[in-house]
């Protein structure tokens, strides 16, 4: 796994953008959880063949999910949410100001256990990066229940 190469940093008022460019997902994701940020509209993001990956002061996101996300039929086995996600990821994802949210995955092949991209109270495939199997992750139960705990005043369409 290479280290992600920087490309630029653009400033324009308020925000600020520092952009890298890797390989995969994974190295973006392990890149991205050494850089904390602390100020608002401070973002660093890492474009992927897969996607774009960036960490805010809310934590870490991924802009859209990829398109092999949304081809359940793919799926080799049966992922589960392990973890909570964070507020504001969330947040986002109940009030569909976002397609996804990030939260920690276990393969249900091989039982690693990494961070990714869900959709909101539905089902999505994702990758394991330990054993490559595609895992079907269905977060109706388990988002449901925190977002219930966390009472969101969610739209749902």
């Amino acid at each position: 796994m290479t280290e992600p190469k920087f490309i630029e940093k653009i400033s324009q008022p308020p925000y600020t953008y520092e952009i890298y460019q890797a390989d995969s997902a994974e190295s973006a994701r392990s890149f991205l959880e050494t850089k904390t940020v602390t100020e608002p509209n401070y973002y660093v993001k890492v474009d992927t063949p897969e996607g774009t990956w960036g960490v805010d002061i809310d934590g870490l996101y991924t802009e859209r999910l990829a398109p092999f996300q949304l081809d359940i039929a793919s799926a080799e086995c049966e992922g589960r949410v392990c973890g909570m996600p964070s507020v504001a990821s969330l947040q986002y994802a109940a009030n569909g100001v976002t397609d996804n949210l990030v939260v920690h995955i276990e393969c249900g092949k091989c039982k690693h256990q990494w961070q990714d991209g869900v959709r909101f109270k539905d089902v999505v495939v994702v990758r394991c990066p330990g054993c490559k199997a595609l895992n079907k992750v269905d977060t109706s139960p388990h988002i449901g229940e925190i977002a219930g705990m966390l009472q969101f005043n969610v739209s749902m369409g």
